[in-house]
């Protein structure tokens, strides 16, 4: 560990302890990590093309959207001694970027966004599967594309699975006049618009703060903050696009041949509760989705998100060994896996660490173990823990089975003490006045702190902010702690939360708006029920006691119709109109999406487009009715939230 951070570059609140120093040193010496291994370097390099020396990609506007040289700028030689070095290899692994061969006609752009896009060359033009995660990288992949194997037409569109970074970025590659004109087909698996909604737009993907704490979105990129996510080096910024399914593969899969390449497509849910693999005969490659990439998957993501099935995961992943004449595998994220043995050995071994922790934790839970206990009890055999693929750089053991108890039992873990317990601000003041105040509890917090007990400093001092959010001495030693858990941390995204939590308890939640992924056209092509639908979470119940109405939405030019009831305080959507509707309105889809999601306001509802017909005055009832959600909300500093006093 000699690629080293001078100390006087480091703050000192940010420096890493001796504890962390002496971890990262023993893990060199770990018999686990073969660190002579170096298989994945060449996998990550076979076949590159073509690596871009510029310093970034950017958006219209020239602000960036991906960095190069901010990471180049120091992911070279050994680990320093802020990152974990097994995370340290990966991440150097993670900077193979550019446009790489596959095999002849199959082309991949990786490392120039989260996720990789695929090219597969037709008789007349390109099949894409999954176009990355915004129309900037998408279009910037693309013209690598053209600028190195030469520009033909795009004649198919593949979305792998429902999560944003593998459709985001469609109209940077295709428009909908390509599709509406039959140019193109757009390929997806059954279910695939019902859940980009719910991802997207009822949860937005975990919500934006948890969003940013597993991404590290407002992290520096440098050696004490961001150097990797597991999937990718990080998450682009930039406009988020949608285009819907022209085609549906169906839960029996099906066989499509589009400018003459031959696909099947078996219908394979796991990481996304939809998606499907694909396999193209002619070159026999192998798109495993994101059911298996090089590092251990999330059944379930800090982020926030529906747990996964293990069970059907590990399935899925079994199913794709049938593909016995495969001879390159290639996923969403990270590099390929080339040879018919290595890759049957690979899936073998992705399908049973899936396994190994749905049936561990069921083992577990029979025997009245709670998530807790599970998380701390199980591990890998040996024969799992020491493969490359399997480390905890993105999903973990601990956050997984947590996941898989979810799954089966919920959250409730059946002992009444937890049935209804105190919310967290009022536990918290309870439990610190047992413990003889604040004052006490932050010596022995200190004590603990000097002693390298960080998981137990930053537990307990976690009750300290709960009960006095305002706490500076309790913030920043609750920082100290989060730092040097981030720097240990073998899992990017465990790093991640752990140094945005210190960010933010050293300096409050971020100021202004965000500026990234822009999102309203994923709803845009969306049906009138499903924007109201999303409009639906924002009301505000207590407030909404009381009142009753009922609005007509018609979507300008088209026969489109719902009708959103209020009644006892529920806001109900249903398709069609209500003749007996206090008021109809009829507006412009993308205007419905921007209302229902508060990104205007019902004084903004004007235009040439728009008309109201009966009492208008119902509309400004149902929007003094509605939350306006924030951009960031806090997380580790447990400020008091909307709608919350200080009492």
């Amino acid at each position: 560990m000699n690629n080293k951070e001078p100390d006087d570059e480091i703050p000192e609140a940010m420096k890493p302890s001796q504890f962390t120093r002496d971890l990262l040193q023993r893990s060199l010496n770990d018999p686990v990590f073969n660190w002579q291994d170096r298989q994945d370097f060449e996998f990550a390099a076979r076949g590159l093309i073509h690596r871009p020396n510029d310093s970034a990609i950017f958006d219209r506007n020239g602000d960036p959207v991906w960095h190069h040289t901010a990471f180049e700028a120091f992911l070279k030689g050994d680990a320093p001694d802020t990152v974990h070095p097994s995370l340290w290899r990966h991440a150097l692994l993670n900077n193979f970027r550019g446009l790489f061969k596959v095999t002849d006609r199959v082309y991949q752009v990786r490392g120039e966004s989260l996720g990789n896009v695929t090219f597969v060359e037709g008789d007349s033009g390109y099949i894409v599967v999954d176009p990355l995660t915004t129309i900037e990288t998408a279009a910037y992949a693309l013209q690598l594309l053209y600028d190195h194997i030469g520009e033909k037409p795009i004649v198919g569109m593949i979305y792998s699975h429902t999560h944003s970074d593998h459709f985001g970025g469609v109209k940077g590659i295709i428009s909908e006049d390509d599709v509406k004109s039959g140019r193109v087909r757009v390929i997806a698996s059954e279910g695939f618009t019902e859940w980009v909604v719910k991802e997207q737009g009822l949860a937005a993907e975990g919500m934006p703060s948890r969003n940013d704490y597993m991404y590290g979105e407002n992290l520096e990129v440098s050696p004490t903050g961001i150097v990797d996510t597991g999937l990718g080096q990080m998450i682009e910024g930039g406009e988020v696009t949608f285009i819907e399914p022209t085609d549906i593969i169906g839960k029996n899969g099906g066989f499509m041949t589009i400018d003459g390449v031959e696909i099947e497509f078996m219908f394979a849910p796991g990481e996304a509760p939809t998606g499907m693999h694909c396999y193209f005969p002619q070159f026999q490659t192998l798109h495993v989705a994101d059911n298996c990439y090089m590092c251990l998957h999330n059944v379930y993501t800090i982020r926030g998100a529906f747990p996964r099935d293990a069970m059907q995961w590990s399935d899925s992943i079994a199913r794709s060994l049938l593909y016995e004449d495969t001879e390159f595998l290639i996923s969403g994220h990270n590099w390929p896996v080339f040879g018919k043995a290595e890759i049957r050995r690979f899936l073998g071994e992705q399908r049973d660490g899936v396994k190994y922790m749905h049936d561990q934790t069921l083992r577990l839970m029979s025997h009245g173990y709670v998530p807790a206990e599970i998380a701390d009890a199980i591990e890998f055999p040996p024969s799992l823990a020491r493969l490359w693929h399997l480390r905890g750089y993105y999903g973990s053991i601990k956050h997984n089975v947590r996941g898989i108890y979810a799954y089966y039992l919920g959250w409730y873990d059946g002992n009444p003490a937890n049935l209804d317990a105190l919310p967290p601000r009022d536990h918290a003041r309870r439990t610190l006045d047992y413990m003889g105040g604040t004052d006490a509890v932050l010596e022995r917090a200190q004590a603990d702190y000097e002693a390298g007990h960080y998981r137990w400093v930053a537990h307990i001092l976690d009750q300290v902010i709960w009960a006095e959010p305002g706490n500076i001495p309790a913030r920043f030693l609750a920082a100290a702690a989060h730092t040097q858990m981030g720097y240990a941390a073998e899992n990017a995204t465990w790093r991640n939360a752990y140094l945005s939590a210190a960010n933010e308890l050293r300096e409050g939640i971020p100021k202004g708006s965000k500026n990234h992924r822009v999102l309203r056209d994923v709803f845009k092509g969306m049906s009138p029920l499903l924007l109201t639908n999303s409009l639906s979470i924002r009301l505000n119940g207590p407030k909404a006691v009381g009142h009753a109405f009922t609005i007509n939405w018609k979507i300008v030019g088209t026969e489109e119709a719902c009708h959103s009831e209020l009644t006892n305080a529920v806001l109900v959507s249903r398709n069609g109109m209500d003749p007996d509707a206090e008021l109809t309105i009829t507006l412009p889809r993308l205007m419905l999406s921007e209302f229902a999601l508060g990104q205007i306001g019902n004084d903004e509802l004007l235009g040439p487009d728009v008309s109201m017909e009966g009492d208008v005055n119902v509309l400004s009832e149902m929007a003094s009715l509605l939350d306006t959600f924030p951009a960031w909300f806090p997380i580790a500093t447990h400020d008091f939230k909307q709608g919350e006093t200080g009492a």
